[in-house]
């Protein structure tokens, strides 16, 4: 197994084209950290991982926007400010290898976020997933079997949540075939 620690700092800054009174021009520091690890557990496989930061959403699968618009009514000139959203997320996965002929993954993942006060309600806050499976491989380079799948959205503050549940059935073959050469 391995553990993997990785960071980011960047600049983020964007421009008010507009010309009237009030300024929307602004800057922030996007960073963030991940922690990651893959565990031999005898014959199966745990893999995890931790990650946090500001303003890091575009590196994300299921994350929207990096900035979200503070209030700050108390200056006319600057009404809203940008600000970089603090977000969450974990994996942990555990692959079973029961033996040769059978397979298993379980797993879980969230993202959350933590929403500005300008947002609007109805603002991506929380993510979740969950699956397991159980593989069967008749032959070399073949598996067959079914999964089933859990997500969930949460929203910001309109008290929508999302919830969907999917039973897939998949089969893979791997080949390999090559024109010309060696």
């Amino acid at each position: 197994g391995h553990v993997q620690v990785a960071g980011i700092v960047r600049d983020i800054k964007w421009d008010d084209l507009n010309n009237d009174q009030v300024d929307l021009t602004g800057s922030a520091t996007g960073w963030g950290f991940n922690v990651s690890t893959n565990l031999k557990l005898a014959k199966h496989v745990f893999r995890g991982s931790v990650a946090y930061g500001d303003g890091v959403q575009n590196y994300w699968n299921d994350a929207p926007v990096d900035i979200g618009i503070q209030n700050n009514f108390s200056d006319p000139r600057r009404p809203v400010v940008g600000k970089a959203l603090p977000i969450l997320g974990i994996v942990a996965f555990l692959d079973l290898n029961w033996n040769a002929k059978w397979t298993s993954t379980v797993g879980y993942s969230l993202v959350n976020i933590t929403n500005s006060d300008g947002q609007a309600a109805d603002a991506y806050k929380k993510g979740q997933y969950a699956l397991a499976n159980i593989l069967y491989y008749p032959a070399a380079n073949f598996f067959l079997g079914p999964e089933i799948q859990w997500g969930k959205r949460e929203n910001f503050k309109d008290g929508f949540t999302s919830d969907d549940v999917r039973i897939q059935f998949s089969v893979k073959y791997n080949f390999k075939y090559q024109l010309g050469g060696k």
